[in-house]
């Protein structure tokens, strides 16, 4: 004990547990100020209930702007949307796990910042299910000295994309809200990324890109569509930057779709991606003729601008265009699908009117017209099965009947077509067809009727029995050859697709991922809000009536083909 007493009172022992202590109130010191600078919190531990939310109301005005707009949950920054107060999180999709895997970050502050000024604080309240008024939507409380703001917080399913304009760019450019840019310009472009299979190692893709507005009819509608570009140098447009957007392709080419006019939003969606289950690679050279789109919400300047869809060009790509082959698109009722010649241009190529050449050369309309003049004239069975693949053909024949796609074929009349002319050994002068729709938003009853609707177009015009009528393709010129193959033929296709991707339950499955994407996400009503004017369903049903709808166009369908025998 006497030994113990005398090392006690040792000065050099006394001077370690100074030292130590000091040291112990530096780094709790150090971890205090960086907890200032760096303040992180635990989704979990910062959740309040309805009664704490109401008393941070008391303490604050409804006008009061959020205290910071850099707010991170995990590694990704929140978009902060200031002319609504609001706060956007793309959730990872189908996690469950989401308050616990959480981590809520706000921006770091200097040290001498931290020295003066307390922690941050910050609560998330996640809102009242059993309620739809927006007070008891999620929101998110930041505190910072007696400073308190209130934002809407809204977690959604899709993922987000943001298209950064320049201010100059806005004032040169004289672009409002709308942003009606006629001509490619400067911006950058990021997205989150939110699937659940991802496996990159960045959810964040930024790049710099070009973007102009697209579309006939619909550019004059206020929220539009855009074509997109990226690049790897914002200053020089003929820059190009491959990348894999939502697993859809890498390219550099993307478009936004905006389906501004369709009521339920759903029919160009659901219509182009069935076209592509059913025909992608089906044709004799495996090309992918078809595309395929993914909903996202589109901020720009952080504004929310609505519900869209990202996909890829219709373009050679997707044809597999080869040296010697074309790529054509057409647009209008020109109906020179039954021409005799072609006719000059103004500087004095021959060409087929109505068609744009997309990719190859001026020659190739040779061939367009030579095969298009065979289907169309010829009586004899093999010559017309030698101007297309006639699996492609009978695929489109199909598509075009179920979906009745009115602003596509009608009659003999054809439009809002891709034709393509790829070699083949069987084909006529070493040619066939490769052909694939495009813009199909008059489907499943929809349509433009002169003098109703809104924006052009009539919801449920048509009803599920109405039959398109197409006296224009393979298959048409074939039946009225009298050709015995075409009928097993088309019966044979027709089974395959009502037991795969037409049956009754894929149908259904997927229209339910469109309900959840379009409607539980939350866009719909968001878009409705910010874009009052446009065409709109009633909210209540989401997809109900447009799959009753699908489903029983299936059953006509069923007595189509058996009205055939």
């Amino acid at each position: 004990m006497a030994f113990l007493s005398l090392k006690f009172k040792s000065p050099k022992f006394i001077q370690s547990i100074i030292t130590l202590c000091f040291a112990i109130f530096v780094i709790a010191g150090l971890l205090i100020i960086d907890s200032r600078m760096n303040p992180s919190y635990a989704w979990e531990d910062v959740q309040i209930d309805e009664t704490a939310l109401r008393k941070y109301e008391q303490q604050t005005s409804e006008d009061t702007p959020a205290l910071f707009s850099d707010i991170y949950f995990n590694d990704e920054k929140l978009i902060y949307d200031q002319a609504t107060d609001t706060f956007y999180y793309s959730a990872i999709e189908d996690d469950a796990e989401i308050e616990s895997k959480t981590i809520i970050r706000m921006p770091s502050i200097s040290f001498k910042a931290a020295l003066k000024q307390s922690k941050p604080k910050l609560a998330l309240y996640t809102g009242n299910t059993t309620s739809t008024a927006p007070s008891c939507e999620p929101k998110l409380v930041i505190k910072s000295g007696i400073s308190i703001s209130i934002s809407n917080l809204v977690i959604t399913t899709l993922p987000v994309m943001n298209i950064n304009v320049s201010a100059e760019t806005v004032k040169e450019l004289g672009l409002d809200d709308t942003y009606a840019i006629d001509n490619y310009t400067s911006v950058t472009m990021s997205l989150y990324d939110n699937s659940a299979d991802f496996d990159d190692a960045s959810r964040l893709i930024e790049s710099p890109a070009k973007i102009h507005t697209r579309g006939g009819t619909t550019i004059g509608f206020p929220q539009k569509s855009y074509r997109l570009s990226l690049l790897e140098n914002g200053e020089d447009h003929s820059t190009k930057s491959k990348k894999n957007l939502l697993g859809l392709r890498e390219d550099d080419d993307w478009i936004l779709y905006s389906p501004y006019s369709d009521y339920e939003k759903i029919r160009t969606v659901f219509s182009m991606n069935l076209w592509h289950d059913m025909a992608y690679d089906r044709n004799e050279w495996n090309a992918p003729n078809s595309n395929e789109y993914k909903y996202i919400e589109l901020f720009i300047n952080n504004r929310y601008h609505g519900l869209y869809a990202l996909t890829y060009p219709i373009d050679n790509k997707q044809f597999d265009i080869q040296d010697e082959e074309t790529l054509f698109k057409k647009k209008d009722w020109s109906g020179t699908e039954f021409s005799l010649d072609l006719e000059p241009t103004d500087s004095g190529d021959l060409w087929l009117p109505g068609y744009s050449l997309e990719d190859g050369s001026m020659e190739g309309f040779e061939q367009l017209h030579e095969l298009y003049y065979e289907m169309a004239y010829s009586k004899d069975p093999n010559t017309i099965r030698s101007t297309c693949d006639m699996d492609d053909a009978i695929d489109l024949w199909f598509f075009y009947k179920l979906t009745q796609a009115v602003d596509n074929v009608y009659t003999n009349q054809v439009k809002n077509l891709y034709s393509a002319t790829k070699l083949s050994d069987t084909g006529i002068d070493g040619y066939k067809l490769l052909l694939c729709p495009w813009d199909m938003d008059q489907t499943f009853g929809n349509r433009y009727v002169d003098g109703q609707g809104n924006h052009g177009i009539t919801s449920y015009f048509n009803s599920p029995d109405y039959d398109l009528p197409i006296e224009w393709s393979p298959v048409y010129f074939l039946m009225e050859c009298g050709d015995e193959d075409i009928l097993p033929e088309l019966q044979a296709r027709y089974d395959e697709l009502r037991n795969t991707v037409w049956s009754d339950d894929a149908i259904k499955a997927s229209i339910a991922k469109y309900e959840d994407a379009i409607y539980n996400s939350g866009a719909y009503m968001r878009t409705m809000d910010r874009w009052w004017d446009g065409n709109y369903y009633t909210p209540d049903k989401k997809l109900d009536d447009f799959e009753n709808y699908v489903l029983e166009r299936l059953k006509c369908m069923n007595d189509y083909m058996d009205s055939l025998y």
